[in-house]
C-alpha cells in the first residue's frame, strides 16, 4: 500500500509540476523555430509606449502612426525607414530569442517578438520602466492602375543629411500635382514657392520596378529618378526619394484629386 501510495504521490507531483510551467510559460515567439517568412518589408502601423515607476504603477501612455517601413533581409541587414530619417544595421537571434537590432554595438537593442504571422509582426522592447510596442503590418507594394491618377500637392518634408547625422526636417508647401497617366506618360506642374516663379511643367514617362516598391520616371535617360512608394490609401500617396548630389532627403506627400 505504501508503495502504491508513493507511486501516485510522485505521478501528482509531476502533473503539477508540468501544470505550473504551463501557466508561466512565455508568450514570446522565437523566429529560429518560426515557420512564416518574416523576412520581407513591413509597413510601420505604430509605436505605443508606456511608462511605469518602481511600483510598477502606469505613468503615462501614448501611441504614435510614423509612416514608413522595417525591412528585414536575409543577409541579417536590415533598413528602417520612418518619418524621413533613413536608418540601415545588421540583425540577429539571440540565446534569449530575442531579435536584435545593431548586436554588439552601443545602438543595440533588443526586442521581443509578441505577434507573427503572414501580414502582422509585432515587437516589444523594454528599457527599465519604459515599454514599447512597434506594430508591422506586411507592406503591400502597389500595381500600376491604384496609382493612375492624379495626385495633388499636400507638403514636401526635406531633410539635409552629413556623413552620419539627417539634419533638421524642413516642411514645404508648394502648390502643384502629379499626373500619372494610364498610357505610362506622366506631367509634373509645380507652383510657385517662397516668391520664386513657377517651373516650366515636365511631362515624361513612368513605371513600377522592382525590388523597393519604387515609381521610376523617365528610365533610361539622363533625368532618370526613382521614388520609394511609402504609403498608398485610396486618397493619399507618400512617396521619398534621396538626392546624392544636393544630400536631401524628400518625403512628398499628395492626395488624389476630387
Amino acid at each position: 500500500m505504501k508503495k502504491y501510495f508513493s507511486f501516485w504521490f510522485i505521478l501528482l507531483a509531476a502533473v503539477c509540476i508540468s501544470a505550473c510551467k504551463k501557466e508561466v510559460k512565455s508568450t514570446q515567439i522565437c523566429l529560429h523555430d518560426s515557420s512564416i517568412d518574416y523576412l520581407k518589408r513591413w509597413a510601420v502601423q505604430s509605436t505605443e509606449t508606456n511608462v511605469y515607476n518602481v511600483n510598477k504603477e502606469l505613468l503615462s501612455h501614448s501611441i504614435i502612426y510614423p509612416e514608413g517601413y522595417f525591412q528585414i533581409n536575409n543577409d541579417f541587414t536590415y533598413n528602417l525607414f520612418s518619418d524621413g530619417d533613413p536608418v540601415n544595421g545588421k540583425w540577429n537571434i539571440n540565446k534569449r530569442c530575442e531579435f536584435v537590432l545593431n548586436p554588439g554595438t552601443a545602438k543595440e537593442r533588443d526586442f521581443s517578438v509578441i505577434q507573427l504571422s503572414d501580414d502582422s509582426l509585432t515587437l516589444r522592447e523594454i528599457q527599465g520602466g519604459i515599454i514599447i510596442t512597434q506594430r508591422y503590418a506586411a507592406f503591400k507594394c502597389p500595381d500600376l492602375p491604384s496609382l493612375q491618377f492624379r495626385w495633388d500637392n499636400a507638403f514636401t518634408l526635406e531633410a539635409p543629411y552629413g556623413p552620419d547625422t539627417v539634419l533638421k526636417t524642413i516642411y514645404l508647401r508648394q502648390p502643384g500635382y502629379f499626373q500619372l497617366n494610364a498610357d505610362a506618360s506622366y506631367t509634373l506642374v509645380q507652383g510657385p514657392v517662397n516668391g520664386m516663379p513657377p517651373p516650366h511643367p515636365v511631362n515624361g514617362t513612368w513605371g513600377i520596378a522592382q525590388p523597393g516598391c519604387l515609381v521610376v520616371l523617365d528610365k533610361r535617360k539622363p533625368n532618370e529618378r526613382s521614388f520609394e512608394v511609402q504609403k498608398l490609401t485610396r486618397d493619399s500617396l507618400v512617396i521619398w526619394r534621396k538626392d546624392t548630389t544636393a544630400k536631401v532627403n524628400y518625403l512628398q506627400h499628395y492626395f488624389k484629386h476630387k
